[in-house]
């Protein structure tokens, strides 16, 4: 080993017992569980964000000083959908507003959300519709569940989109 490679292989050392040292500290964070005489309600899906996409025709001013061959054919924008999510249990709202993508250039739609739920049965309504404004874009799919549910002490009640688009129910009683 030669005089310059041993400082590199040495901080190289340090580098990795650092990152397995915080690798096990981070393994011991605790997952905030529902209290324990509650059930939990889960809304969780990713679907592809939809956007309104409109194009148009350059105008002679957007083709001057390009060249040819970069020339578009058309000019097109694409506005992403906004849609809203409402959530009720037993007629009371447990949330209700416009769901965004994350970044400016959103290419996916995630919802995540979790109520503590009191024990015992519940009628749940979720609806995922997009804003009036975009309803007819192309992929602006509203989605919808009105149903029945069972929760007892410390289960965890799924709302889920299945392979067709449609919300579905798991876990519960």
């Amino acid at each position: 080993m030669s005089v310059t490679t041993w400082p590199r292989r040495f901080l190289a050392s340090l580098l990795a017992i650092a990152a397995l040292l915080t690798m096990v500290w981070l393994s011991r964070v605790h997952w905030r569980n529902p209290p324990a005489d509650a059930a939990e309600l889960r809304v969780s899906w990713r679907i592809p964000a939809p956007s309104d996409r409109q194009c148009r025709p350059p105008t002679d001013a957007e083709l001057e000083g390009v060249l040819p061959h970069m020339r578009p054919t058309e000019i097109c924008t694409d506005e992403a959908v906004p849609f809203r999510l409402s959530i009720l249990l037993d007629g009371d709202t447990l949330r209700s507003g416009p769901v965004a993508g994350a970044g400016r250039r959103a290419r996916a739609i995630t919802v995540y959300e979790r109520f503590a739920i009191p024990p015992g049965s519940h009628g749940i309504v979720v609806e995922f519709v997009p804003e009036a404004a975009n309803a007819n874009a192309p992929g602006a799919l509203a989605m919808s569940l009105d149903a029945s549910v069972t929760g007892a002490p410390g289960d965890v009640i799924l709302v889920a989109p299945d392979d067709n688009g449609r919300l579905y129910v798991s876990g519960g009683s």
